[in-house]
């Protein structure tokens, strides 16, 4: 993988709330995704074990979703990114 390529995530604390809205019938007939605010690249999550490359990226939306229904339901991730998950000793 190209260490440029970015992916959305989300912490599985935000997955639970997720479910929660869920699961109060707020998501009815909807495919939703879920994600948090940023996303992150390869190189972010492999650090320096993988090489740099200066090569474009053939797809660079490639791995990201749209999380802007689940905003307009209510669903606010309480993990915002990979960075402060880290951070507070969450992964």
């Amino acid at each position: 993988m190209h260490p440029a390529r970015t992916m959305s995530m989300i912490h599985h604390r935000d997955v639970a709330s997720a479910v929660t809205l869920a699961l109060a019938g707020t998501m009815d007939g909807r495919i939703v995704n879920i994600v948090d605010e940023a996303p992150t690249s390869i190189y972010e999550l492999a650090g320096e074990r993988m090489e740099v490359s200066s090569e474009p990226l053939q797809n660079p939306w490639h791995l990201h979703v749209d999380g802007s229904l689940a905003r307009s339901l209510g669903f606010q991730p309480t993990i915002r990114t990979v960075h402060q998950a880290v951070r507070d000793k969450l992964m």
